[in-house]
């Protein structure tokens, strides 16, 4: 019975040293998640500033798209307003053009018609009487 009492004695020892165990590993572990939570929060912290920068990145891509847009259409107005008034330069200048042909037909006339004055007058002015011939 004394041996049943050692054997006892050296289970309770163990249990003794296996619970000690026990504690200490919980206690570890208990410090390693006090350690996580602790990261867990400040991934949280910098997933929700991150977020925040995200956000606010967005707002601000969001603003400068619709500068662009706004001023891309500005532009499309000012390209076609001036393309309207290329045309109508160019046709006030084909206009001019089309002035300037008659005009120079017009002069060609007038001096074929005062050449043609010009060759009566002298002829004219030969049968007159007393008129010189030049040689």
């Amino acid at each position: 019975m004394l041996q049943d009492l050692n054997h006892l004695a050296d289970r309770l020892s163990a249990l003794a040293a296996y619970a000690t165990q026990l504690k200490s590993e919980r206690s570890a572990l208990l410090s390693r998640i006090k350690t996580l939570e602790g990261e867990c929060a400040s991934l949280r912290e910098q997933l929700d500033k991150q977020q925040a920068d995200y956000a606010s990145m967005a707002e601000i891509s969001v603003r400068h798209q619709a500068d662009v847009d706004a001023a891309r259409k500005q532009a499309e107005q000012v390209q076609e307003a001036l393309f309207v008034e290329l045309v109508q330069h160019q046709d006030e200048a084909q206009k001019l053009r089309d002035q300037l042909e008659l005009s120079l037909g017009h002069n060609h006339e007038l001096r074929q018609v005062a050449e043609q004055a010009r060759d009566q007058v002298t002829a004219v002015l030969q049968r007159l009487p007393g008129h010189i011939e030049q040689e």
